[in-house]
């Protein structure tokens, strides 16, 4: 998949700290993990067709 946007926000530096130790944890940039994270939320929210 071919990123070509941006997406901005604000949060607590704990809840950044918790995410980047995450990332680590998988050995992924912080930006694919939280794309990974976002998309398996979206699978299973999005409605069945």
């Amino acid at each position: 998949m071919k990123t070509d946007t941006q997406i901005s926000f604000r949060t607590t530096s704990e809840f950044k700290a918790r995410l980047e130790a995450q990332a680590r944890r998988e050995h992924r940039p912080l930006s694919n993990l939280i794309t990974k994270v976002l998309e398996e939320y979206l699978d299973q929210a999005e409605p069945k067709e």
